[in-house]
């Protein structure tokens, strides 16, 4: 065999040994952070016994004995699932999204619009107006979270961090706050007004049309719900197409994944 075709064989070789260890270390990478889904684990937090059950697409049901651990298995479960969504969102909400992306453009001028609205800094005053019950249970939900985070690197919590990581240098991910599941909902809040430009255009084009409501409807249409129903079993529309089942992608109770737990444990 000539030299050169050895070394071509050789580079071969190399390059395929390159590629399946780089698919290997891909697939190990991605499917680290994924959540157990059968088994018992102990958890100190918990008062009794704790199940979840994953359905065949692997949402998660929680029986519990009281309010307390169905609240700390929920938080639990969702920092399974996906913490690194639960951290970006902090992250936003607190206008401290560049903290945890590195220098962003686009990340810095969130922030200071968050911090102008002051999200965080309202949810702070609110949870201060909170009952003690609802407190006990945001705050059995943050034990939930802080359990399953508790001796888990962040590579182990979502592969979004090894890909910051290749960019960042990622700091220590600090432990959920009760206030942190308050400062969402001034997010969500957000989110769901986003007709303001709508409303305000509405008030502006009221008076030039001498306050005719019916000729400013015209402009800002209601959505034709008689015309294409988006819940109503087999109710047709102008597409042609059935709108979906109501319900029809609830899951049943049973399936792969059952985790039982004994007394002060939980899947």
């Amino acid at each position: 065999m000539s030299l050169p075709r050895k070394v071509a064989i050789g580079v071969v070789g190399l390059i395929v040994v390159a590629l399946v260890v780089t698919a290997g270390l891909g697939t190990f990478l991605v499917r680290r952070p994924l959540p157990e889904q059968g088994g018992a684990q102990t958890l100190k937090i918990l008062g009794s016994r704790v199940e979840v059950v994953r359905d065949a697409r692997g949402v998660p049901q929680i029986y519990a004995d009281s309010d307390a651990d169905l609240m700390r298995a929920q938080g639990y479960v969702h920092a399974q699932d996906r913490f690194f969504e639960m951290d970006y969102r902090r992250h936003v909400t607190a206008g401290r999204l560049s903290e945890l992306v590195g220098k962003n453009d686009a990340a810095l001028a969130a922030d200071q619009v968050v911090r102008t609205l002051g999200w965080r800094r309202v949810a702070e005053q609110e949870w201060e107006q909170l009952d003690q019950g609802t407190k006990d249970l945001y705050t059995a939900y943050a034990e939930g979270v802080n359990a399953y985070l508790r001796g888990r690197e962040a590579s182990e919590l979502g592969v979004e961090y090894t890909v910051l990581g290749t960019t960042i240098t990622l700091k220590q991910i600090a432990p959920w706050d009760p206030v942190d599941s308050v400062a969402w909902l001034k997010a969500m809040a957000w989110d769901l007004s986003q007709n303001f430009n709508a409303e305000v255009g509405r008030a502006a084009a009221l008076r030039p049309m001498g306050e005719d409501v019916g000729r400013v409807e015209q402009l800002y249409p209601d959505y034709p719900y008689d015309l294409n129903p988006p819940i109503i079993d087999k109710a047709p529309t102008t597409t042609g197409h059935a709108a979906p089942a109501a319900g029809s992608a609830a899951a049943g109770p049973t399936g792969s994944g059952a985790a039982a737990a004994a007394p002060g444990t939980a899947a």
